[in-house]
């Protein structure tokens, strides 16, 4: 996978933002591979599995398709039709084990874009959009 895989242009993906980069470089990639973006951020501070089944729930509100994080891992779906989180390519950035207990109603929908980036790609990818 190059991290640049196209999906129906109209599928809508909740993306949750925090205060870093890494979610704005989110933002540009899943732009890329055909999503229709729509953002949110939890009002309160919230652990990494809340604020992925408050994504979910709110993405089911809004009708998105999948629901996406600015993590650093993949999320990969085996013959059985089950998702598994495994470690970022960049495994200096690799943020994987954070994300290792979500339940499958969860990793079904979960779009990892950073997850085949190492984190400089992610720096200059940002750096350029700045230019």
């Amino acid at each position: 996978m190059d991290g640049f895989n196209t999906f129906e242009k109209q599928d809508k993906i909740l993306l949750g933002l925090n205060s870093g980069n890494d979610a704005a470089a989110a933002m540009r990639i899943l732009q890329q591979q055909g999503f229709a973006v729509q953002t949110f951020t939890a009002e309160n501070e919230v652990s990494t599995a809340e604020l992925l089944q408050l994504l979910a729930n709110k993405a089911a509100e809004l009708d998105c398709a999948f629901i996406a994080t600015g993590h650093f891992a993949r999320v990969d779906v085996d013959s059985n039709g089950l998702s598994h989180v495994l470690p970022a390519a960049d495994k200096d950035a690799d943020q994987s084990a954070r994300l290792a207990d979500l339940p499958q109603s969860v990793l079904a929908k979960l779009v990892l874009p950073l997850g085949d980036f190492t984190k400089a790609d992610v720096e200059e990818m940002l750096a350029q959009t700045a230019e």
